[in-house]
């Protein structure tokens, strides 16, 4: 979900400053949750501004993109490998899965 735009997260707070209602009467108002409001006043008051947070990324790939060319080299000296015989070979503890997806971003086939 993208972050609410920055002039949105403003006239939020400029509501709740004014006193046009308690933050649940704002978030009515504005159709955000009410904790969108307490965590924006939360928000200013660590920081000092209204801007989002980076987002620090999602989890990392199970098979790091250091082991992607010994992949290939694996795929190249035999190609008819199963993704767990080549699980196994590479000695990571993940699923047939996660291989399956690393496979599907160098862009080879099973």
């Amino acid at each position: 979900m993208n972050a609410y735009p920055l002039e949105l997260r403003q006239r939020i707070l400029d509501a709740v400053e004014r006193g046009v209602g308690s933050a649940p009467q704002v978030a009515r108002l504005f159709c955000v949750a009410v904790n969108t409001v307490y965590n924006l006043q939360q928000l200013r008051a660590q920081t000092g501004t209204l801007q989002p947070r980076p987002n620090p990324g999602g989890r990392q790939p199970a098979i790091p993109p250091e082991r992607h060319d010994e992949i290939r080299q694996l795929l190249a000296a035999q190609p008819d490998l199963t993704l767990a015989q080549l699980r196994d070979r590479l000695g990571i503890p993940c699923s047939e899965a996660a291989v399956c997806r690393t496979l599907k971003k160098l862009g080879l086939t099973r």
